[in-house]
């Protein structure tokens, strides 16, 4: 049986399908869904969390929640997947965090992390480089509940890990997202295919649970131009 959150973000998505809430529009406010669904406002939260992870959607200050594509359809007829933002694990291991990542989560400096590497690609081209931390407490409690093992590619290849979360019980909210641009490094213009002249939006983003504790940290590099940015389940609050 779905969850009533799942059912709400099912509607959203034919919804949206249908046409009645194109790319680039905003979706209704919370206070909104509440209403139209009778539902408690942390579901329809929950909800609006499953569009912006399932690549659906993307939370924009001062605009709201913003569709940035249709679910994708049947395979077509030549048995290739729509020319669509895909989402993949490149590097996952154990790691000591460094001082940055340690505040973020509320370690002390080297504490034990899962670090990840996540490549978005658009077709062939790589168009953001995502970084993830995970505490080693999270990761532990995530592989005893779930028998996922999240510091191996192979064994984890789940590019969002919002699900195995919640399977873990730990009810994953964004609490904090920071924004800025700088010039880009001489790696991420080898890999992006971008000048070095050309600026890159950083987003750093801190996941916590519902009792306030930070269960993961994510430092995003992308284009500026990008259209819809492809932050790493933002919740509005």
């Amino acid at each position: 049986m779905q969850t009533k959150y799942r059912l709400v973000a099912n509607q959203l998505i034919d919804s949206i399908n249908r046409g009645e809430y194109p790319v680039g529009s905003a979706l209704p406010p919370l206070h909104e869904l509440t209403r139209r669904f009778d539902i408690a406002r942390g579901t329809a939260r929950s909800a609006i969390a499953v569009l912006v992870a399932e690549g659906l959607a993307v939370v924009k200050q001062g605009a709201g929640t913003v569709v940035c594509a249709t679910a994708p359809t049947a395979r077509r007829p030549d048995n290739r997947t729509p020319d669509r933002e895909h989402l993949h694990v490149v590097l996952s291991g154990w790691a000591h965090a460094d001082a940055e990542v340690s505040t973020r989560l509320g370690l002390r400096a080297g504490g034990l992390v899962v670090h990840r590497i996540r490549h978005h690609r658009s077709g062939r081209k790589l168009v953001q480089i995502d970084q993830q931390w995970i505490p080693a407490t999270v990761a532990r409690r995530i592989e005893a509940h779930t028998g996922h093992d999240i510091a191996d590619t192979e064994s984890t290849p789940h590019s969002n890990l919002i699900t195995l979360m919640r399977h873990a019980g730990l009810h994953p909210v964004v609490a904090a997202i920071t924004v800025h641009a700088r010039m880009p490094e001489h790696l991420e213009c080898a890999r992006m295919s971008i000048p070095p002249t050309k600026p890159v939006l950083v987003t750093h983003q801190v996941v916590h649970d519902s009792t306030g504790n930070p269960v993961e940290t994510t430092t995003t590099v992308g284009s500026p131009n990008l259209a819809c940015p492809m932050f790493t389940v933002p919740v509005p609050a």
